[in-house]
């Protein structure tokens, strides 16, 4: 179509439709959100969506404050705003394709779960949001992006301090730290470590290693107390739990890998958190002509698709996407409804999956 011609609509013009639209349906309420997310969400330039607030501001849709955003106008009466349908918040550290294949894959399955139950899901992601000190950016999220609830995932101690102060209802897709009592569903990390270690220990290994992130997630905080207390409880005097924790980058998970297979006695048997950090452990020992299992035992603390590809196949441990989003949604049904939640910590026993990358110590 000719730009000249009188149906044309600048992309700018076509946001604007599309925010007030979105305004109009309930989809925001009061405030719109900050404009990375909007960027996410509408797919388009942060130039042509300052274009589109510009017109919707000339329109009298929305009022602008320096440091503050975009409110909607008319949004301060004191008249209840009626909900369009119920929201679900979603946020994590990064976006959903950023994001394990894992994490996707329940997210997809609980967005088709609340889809069923008439309620919507949004999802907000960005690492400002998952800092040492988050207070602003997440008080800015929440009341621009009033929802029934949240679901917070791959999250530290500070954001669960921030929604367990302001009692925002939420619930934890993953593991609470301690002293914090809100609703979280994940795998039993703590009996998952310790089975890893005790199989690794029936199979003859007495240097055994775990690799994980340094990020200090409840989760990973439990894998580790699990690991640790499989190898003290062992008869086997001669065993010490190594503990090896990485800055999440390649480069780190192999410095980390050098100086563990530089000793006289490197490990014969390594359990991993996160499977993409397995690859980074058998790439960095087949570098090192070192072979899985003949050389070197490998377990995988987690499952994901792309490890059913590898040779040979992992050593793991798999909990169903479709079962993760489903327990998620009980809680969340609690919260919904006004309800408190019943059972607030929920574990469930992931499948251990043998593969072939545990081997029995040759003598």
């Amino acid at each position: 179509m000719s730009p000249h011609s009188s149906n044309y609509q600048s992309l700018a013009a076509q946001v604007a439709v599309r925010i007030a639209a979105e305004i109009k349906s309930g989809t925001w309420q009061e405030w719109l959100p900050g404009e990375r997310t909007l960027t996410d969400t509408l797919h388009v330039s942060r130039k042509t969506l300052r274009k589109a607030l510009a017109q919707l501001q000339r329109d009298g849709v929305l009022v602008t404050t320096q440091g503050l955003g975009h409110q909607i106008a008319g949004s301060r009466s004191t008249a209840p705003t009626p909900r369009a349908d119920l929201s679900i918040g979603l946020l994590t550290p990064e976006s959903l394709e950023n994001l394990r294949p894992y994490t996707a894959l329940w997210v997809d399955e609980l967005r088709a779960l609340l889809f069923e139950n008439g309620i919507r899901l949004a999802t907000f992601s960005g690492h400002r949001f998952f800092n040492t000190r988050p207070e602003n950016a997440l008080r800015r999220l929440v009341q621009q992006n009033p929802q029934t609830a949240w679901v917070l995932a791959h999250t530290n101690g500070p954001i669960q301090q921030w929604f367990s102060d302001q009692r925002v209802p939420c619930v934890i897709a993953g593991s609470c730290h301690p002293g914090h009592e809100l609703p979280n569903v994940d795998k039993d990390n703590f009996a998952c470590c310790r089975h890893a270690a005790g199989a690794m220990l029936r199979h003859g290994h007495r240097r055994l290693a775990f690799l994980t992130r340094q990020s200090q997630r409840a989760g990973d905080i439990e894998s580790e107390a699990g690991f640790t207390d499989a190898l003290r409880r062992s008869s086997h005097r001669n065993v010490e739990p190594v503990i090896m924790r990485h800055d999440g980058t390649v480069a780190g998970v192999n410095r980390l890998l050098a100086r563990l297979f530089n000793q006289p006695a490197p490990p014969t048997a390594l359990l991993v958190a996160n499977p993409v950090y397995y690859l980074s452990a058998i790439t960095f020992l087949a570098q090192r002509s070192l072979r899985v299992p003949q050389d070197v035992s490998l377990v995988s603390r987690d499952d994901d698709t792309f490890l059913t590809y590898l040779t040979p196949e992992p050593t793991r441990y798999s909990l169903n996407a479709k079962t993760y989003a489903k327990r998620l949604l009980h809680p969340l049904q609690s919260l919904l409804r006004g309800e408190p939640v019943t059972h607030p910590v929920h574990r469930i026993d992931p499948v251990f999956a043998p593969g072939a990358s545990l081997a029995t110590v040759k003598p």
